[in-house]
């Protein structure tokens, strides 16, 4: 008969082999949305390239091993002809390994039209909350609502019936004076606000945002 110590060095050893036998994936209970901005104003250039283009790029480098790890989903506002407050879009509903369908969609995205953010973020938690799991809203906008919408009263509607659901807000090359209509967003349901003005501090941004949660 194995002695205790042996048996327990086992039960320890078929525990570390099923923990490293696991999927990425299996290991992320929580899933998330990426609401991505599409507006007119992303086709403005900073340093020397499109916003869009820079956005672009950052997602190409960091989504592919983020979503691998983690179920993930698209809106995107704007990118419809003409302009307008019509372009929110779900393009789809959190799924494992979708880096190469969410960069698909924003390549084939022409900025256009304006800044309906609350609409596109509500839409994301909305998704979040029919999935039945704890979820993660991050929106990359680099501009405030101007479709006549409440950010701010969404936020806390998010917070009163979606308790699962946090939204995380990114600024991208967004004004100071623009940061207030949209950071609430991020801080009445548990979420933060990170402020960035280049490619390496976008792709952080993601990386932090899009993460898997640590189980505490």
């Amino acid at each position: 008969m194995p002695r205790p110590k042996t048996l327990f060095y086992r039960l320890v050893a078929t525990i570390l082999a099923a923990i490293v036998g696991m999927t990425p994936a299996m290991a992320c209970q929580e899933e998330a949305m990426l609401v991505f901005d599409a507006s007119g104003s992303m086709s403005i250039a900073r340093d020397g390239f499109p916003k869009i283009d820079i956005a672009r790029d950052a997602a190409a480098e960091v989504l592919p091993d983020l979503t691998r790890s983690r179920a993930t989903g698209l809106v995107t506002y704007g990118g419809e002809q003409g302009e307008g407050c019509t372009g929110v879009s779900l393009r789809f509903a959190p799924m494992a390994d979708s880096a190469d369908l969410i960069i698909g969609e924003l390549t084939s995205i022409v900025p256009s039209g304006s800044t309906p953010l609350t609409e596109a973020v509500w839409l994301a938690a909305l998704t979040l909350k029919n999935t039945g799991k704890p979820g993660t809203v991050v929106l990359v906008t680099d501009g405030r609502e101007n479709c006549g919408y409440n950010p701010c009263a969404a936020a806390r509607h998010i917070a009163q019936t979606m308790k699962t659901v946090k939204v995380h807000v990114i600024g991208f090359y967004l004004h100071a004076i623009a940061e207030s209509n949209v950071a609430c967003l991020a801080s009445t349901t548990g979420g933060t606000y990170t402020s960035v003005n280049s490619l390496d501090e976008l792709k952080q941004a993601l990386k932090k945002t899009l993460a898997c949660p640590r189980i505490s």
